[in-house]
C-alpha cells in the first residue's frame, strides 16, 4: 500500500510542492490546493493551476493519451537527465493512466506537467488549456477522495473505485460524536432483504440512482452544531464545499440502519447518506 507514493520522484515533488501534506490536512485545504495546484517551471518560478476538470473512467481514448505523452517523455532527452523522473515514467504506466481516468494524486499530475514543460511539449502559458482540453486530465468523486486521503497519507486496502465499497473505508459512524475531519460521506438507498423488509438502507452502487441522490462519495471537513461541512468533485462544478443540515441521525446501531438524513443548504429535501468514523487510524 502506497507505494506509489513512495517513489524518489514523487517524493521530491511532493516536499518542494506540497509541504501541506501530512496528517493534520483538512479537506477544505486539500479543496483550496486543487484550485491552485503549484508546478515547477523549467527557468525558475511556480505555475499555479486548477485541477477542476471530471474525469471518470478509460473513455474517450484517455489511455492512448496516457500512452502517448509518456512515451514522448521517456524519449526526451532533457526529461532523461533526471534519473528519478526517468525511472518514474519507466515503473509507473499505470499510475500515469490514473491521471486521464480521474484517479491520479496531485503530486503525479504537478509531475507530469513539470515534465511536459522541461520536455517541451506544451508552454506555461498554455498549461491550463492543455490540462483541460488537450489531455483532459482531472478527477472524479471517487478519485479525488483517493487523492486526498493518500495526501494526508492514509492508504487504503484498494483505491476506491467503487462506492459500495465503503467497508474499507472504515467504521460506519452512528452519531456526530463519531464524525471527524476525515470521516467519509456516502450516498445510500433502500435495501430490499430476503424478507422483503424496506426499513434497510446501502451505499448506491456506482453507477446506479438512489431516490435522491446518483451514487457518489465525498469528505466531512467539520461538523459544526446541527451543520456537517462536506467535501466533494461534482460532475459540473469541480471540488467544492457543500453545507448540510442533520436532519436526523441514525435510528439504531443495527446493520442496515445507519442510515443519515442531512438537507444540504439552499435545498428543501433531505438527501439519505451513510456515514464513516475517522480514517486517520490506518495511517500507515
Amino acid at each position: 500500500m502506497g507505494n506509489y507514493r513512495d517513489h524518489p520522484a514523487i517524493k521530491e515533488i511532493r516536499n518542494a510542492n506540497f509541504p501541506r501534506f501530512k496528517p493534520e490536512l483538512w479537506c477544505s485545504e486539500f479543496v483550496e490546493i486543487c484550485h491552485a495546484l503549484p508546478v515547477r517551471l523549467p527557468g525558475g518560478g511556480v505555475k499555479k493551476v486548477a485541477i477542476t476538470r471530471y474525469k471518470s473512467g478509460t473513455g474517450g481514448g484517455a489511455y492512448k493519451r496516457a500512452g502517448t505523452l509518456r512515451g514522448q517523455l521517456q524519449k526526451n532527452a532533457e526529461v532523461k537527465k533526471n534519473n528519478h523522473a526517468k525511472n518514474w515514467l519507466d515503473v509507473s504506466k499505470h499510475r500515469i493512466r490514473m491521471a486521464f481516468c480521474g484517479h491520479a494524486t496531485l503530486e503525479e499530475i504537478s509531475l507530469l506537467c513539470e515534465l511536459s514543460l522541461k520536455a517541451g511539449l506544451v508552454s506555461a502559458d498554455r498549461l491550463q488549456a492543455w490540462i483541460d482540453q488537450d489531455q483532459e486530465i482531472g478527477l472524479d468523486c471517487n478519485g479525488f477522495t483517493n487523492a486526498y486521503y493518500t495526501a494526508i497519507g492514509c492508504f487504503l486496502e484498494k483505491p476506491i473505485h467503487y462506492h459500495n465499497k465503503y467497508k474499507q473505508i472504515a467504521g460506519v459512524a452512528h452519531s456526530w460524536y463519531d464524525i471527524d475531519y476525515d470521516s467519509v460521506v456516502l450516498w445510500a438507498r433502500p435495501k430490499v432483504s430476503d424478507d422483503q423488509k424496506k426499513d434497510l438502507w446501502e451505499v448506491i452502487p456506482n453507477g446506479h440512482k438512489g431516490p435522491d441522490h446518483h451514487a457518489h462519495i465525498g469528505v466531512i471537513d467539520h461538523v459544526l452544531n446541527d451543520e456537517v461541512v462536506v467535501c466533494q468533485h461534482g460532475s459540473n462544478v469541480g471540488p467544492r464545499l457543500s453545507t448540510y443540515k442533520i436532519v436526523s441521525e441514525p435510528p439504531s446501531k443495527k446493520k442496515g440502519k445507519e442510515v443519515w438524513y442531512l438537507r444540504e443548504i439552499g435545498k428543501s429535501k433531505a438527501q439519505t447518506l451513510i456515514l464513516t468514523t475517522q480514517v486517520r487510524q490506518q495511517i500507515v
